[in-house]
């Protein structure tokens, strides 16, 4: 549907979710197109982002709800009253911040707004004020012990039960449904982790260090904007997760005039964490990034990170980059596009997203991303294969296959690269972490070129 006028939070939300249903995008682009232009205010905001997040973390809990509430299947609905009632049901449920008049009144005028028939305001508002009287019901239904609800597609349940068991496969679905906290990377090109939490004290802003990482600072609370923390715009940190940090620490030791890569560079959350290694020996960094949106943020991230650090992007994919053939790298970081399934608790809209045909496509594409990398190195240089997924064909499979395929790697055990708090975390020499409250789900494996 195109998106319409309204600036009412509960009817951007429904919009969004819509949306999302209909196209398979991820959310957080769909939302930004819907406001494009639209006067909303931060408080509005912020609901918006709760009640589109919250439904996406217990869409399975709120449908259960609303089939115990309706004769007619879900599925047969009209798609924006469903979105609509998932919208109330939410409010009602989980936000007790919420009126649960204004949770009604607000869908039902989400309808009326959307032009829908006369009869469907009127459905909508049964069936909410129902869910009102029968709320205590209704709860005991999405907390039974002989009927968990996962709050997951049954394809990936399955998935995660036959490679890791039944109940680590559920702590990963219950941790997947918390909120994620916030963690700081410290940028060591500019302040300390020292330095940076005298800042916090002094703005008495509640932090602690992160378990697993060194220079990592977790920051529990924190519900307003990233910018307005202090030290932001002088370049003191950046927004990466304790898992993503540890993941360019596999690359080997750097050397003082070599080169490195980051061949899949994104918005450069990991280029920057590579520039702060290679800036102590005077190494050399460059990037590789296709997508011109990602490139401006690189951009815009690395002049505020990294302002005297003169970093090379190149605008195209790493095999054009690799078959031009115009410079090799002493070691190579490759964050592989990827299913995403690690990183679920906070982009929830991935689970939903996600098919199981999508995972043989990221791995056609993630081995001849490998093959290409392969291309660039030096003698005796290493790749670092990263991915933020949990899943098996993308991660052990495909180092495998290209370890058959090319005799002149082997693999590395990550464990002299790790700090002694990530050792638990490396399975059969890689580092494999699952999400918990201290880090998301990622992969990352060392290959090295033997001649």
């Amino acid at each position: 549907m195109p998106p319409s006028q309204n600036t009412s939070s509960r009817f951007i939300a429904i919009e969004t979710l819509c949306r999302l249903a209909d196209t398979r995008e991820p959310v957080n682009k769909i939302l930004g197109a819907i406001l494009a232009g639209k006067p909303l205010s931060p408080l509005d905001l912020q609901l918006t982002n709760n009640i589109i997040f919250g439904i996406l973390r217990n869409r399975e809990s709120i449908d259960t709800m609303l089939q115990q509430l309706c004769s007619k299947p879900l599925k047969k609905f009209n798609p924006f009253v469903l979105e609509a009632l998932r919208v109330g049901i939410f409010q009602i449920m989980y936000l007790d911040r919420i009126p649960d008049s204004a949770a009604v009144n607000e869908s039902v005028k989400a309808v009326q707004a959307a032009r829908l028939p006369k009869r469907l305001h009127g459905f909508v508002n049964a069936v909410l004020r129902n869910s009102i009287r029968k709320r205590e019901e209704l709860l005991r239904l999405t907390d039974r012990p002989d009927r968990p609800i996962h709050n997951h597609p049954t394809w990936l349940i399955e998935r995660w039960t036959k490679q890791f068991g039944e109940r680590e496969a559920t702590r990963i679905c219950r941790e997947n449904n918390q909120q994620a906290p916030l963690c700081l990377q410290i940028n060591t090109c500019v302040t300390t982790s020292e330095a940076y939490e005298k800042l916090l004290q002094e703005k008495s802003i509640a932090h602690r260090r992160g378990k697993y990482c060194q220079g990592s600072i977790i920051l529990e609370e924190f519900s307003t904007k990233v910018t307005d923390l202090p030290g932001y715009r002088q370049g003191c940190f950046q927004i990466q997760d304790q898992g993503a940090q540890l993941l360019t620490r596999l690359m080997p030791a750097m050397t003082p005039g070599a080169a490195y890569l980051d061949a899949c560079a994104g918005v450069g959350g990991k280029t920057s964490a590579l520039v702060q290694h290679a800036h102590a020996v005077r190494a050399r960094v460059s990037a590789v990034e296709p997508d011109g949106g990602r490139r401006k943020t690189f951009l815009e991230n690395m002049a505020r990170l990294h302002p005297e650090h003169v970093i090379p992007l190149h605008p195209e994919t790493l095999q054009d980059f690799a078959a031009a053939g115009s410079e090799q790298f002493d070691a190579i970081f490759l964050d592989a596009p990827c299913s995403g399934t690690g990183v679920i608790r906070r982009h929830p809209d991935i689970r939903w997203n996600r098919q199981p045909d999508d995972l043989h496509r990221y791995r056609k594409t993630q081995l001849e991303l490998l093959h290409s990398a392969a291309t660039l190195l030096k003698a005796h240089g290493s790749i670092v294969y990263a991915t933020c997924s949990l899943e098996e064909i993308e991660n052990q499979q495909v180092i495998r296959d290209f370890l058959a395929a090319d005799k002149d790697f082997i693999l590395e055990d990550c464990a002299g690269s790790l700090p002694r708090t990530a050792h638990p975390l490396i399975e059969q020499h890689c580092f494999a972490p699952r999400p918990e409250p201290e880090m998301d789900g990622f992969f990352g494996a060392r290959l090295t070129k033997t001649v």
